[in-house]
């Protein structure tokens, strides 16, 4: 296979761990209401998905929690509860270090263009390796795995389709980067991710972070 010029990266269970039902439990926590009831709001309403897609801004969303759903929660609480819902992954964090001196890395995510904005607050550690090269679906209108998706997101970035190699823990947003013309896979765990690099030669060792 050809060595890309950009290795694109999935944010959530591929970089990091991230949980819904933690975040949500902890803004039941700072609100008052059951984790069920959060949920309901956030997620299941469809609020989450409107941010994702860039149709609503953090503080839209917070009017609509508060109006809709009575939950009144600071923007600065709700992007705290999704920081503490998150723990970037040593083992990748390590590889990618290892990877930037081969490839240019970049991130494309399905969230909000709020979390674009606070990247250095939520996952401070990627900051280094990432925040030049960082979009989120929220950020361009269009979220993964609508072929245009990839494309607008790589129009901001300034690299090819034909060039860039993205990885996925979803099944059907890698196959959405393949229609667009990307070369993709998808993650699975550290192992398989390397060695899936090194039929692209691109060298990672395995990393003993914990």
């Amino acid at each position: 296979m050809i060595k890309p010029k950009l290795l694109l990266l999935d944010l959530d269970d591929v970089l990091v761990d991230y949980s819904h039902s933690m975040r949500c439990r902890t803004l039941a926590e700072m609100t008052g209401a059951t984790e069920k009831y959060v949920h309901d709001a956030v997620f299941t309403s469809g609020l989450e998905a409107k941010s994702d897609r860039g149709e609503i801004d953090l503080d839209t969303y917070m009017d609509l929690l508060r109006s809709e759903w009575g939950l009144s929660i600071p923007g600065s609480d709700f992007i705290a509860a999704r920081k503490h819902a998150t723990r970037v992954r040593p083992g990748m964090l390590d590889i990618c270090g290892q990877l930037s001196e081969q490839i240019q890395l970049g991130v494309f995510s399905n969230n909000p263009h709020w979390l674009y904005q606070n990247i250095g607050q939520i996952v401070p550690e990627l900051v280094p390796l990432f925040r030049q090269r960082f979009v989120c679906s929220g950020s361009i209108g269009v979220s993964k795995p609508d072929e245009f998706a990839y494309l607008q997101c790589l129009q901001r970035l300034g690299f090819a389709p034909y060039s860039t190699l993205f990885v996925d823990d979803k099944p059907g947003n890698v196959e959405g980067a393949r229609l667009a013309g990307l070369d993709a896979f998808v993650f699975e765990n550290e192992q398989q991710f390397i060695s899936e690099l090194s039929t692209r030669d691109l060298t990672a060792g395995a990393s003993n972070a914990y």
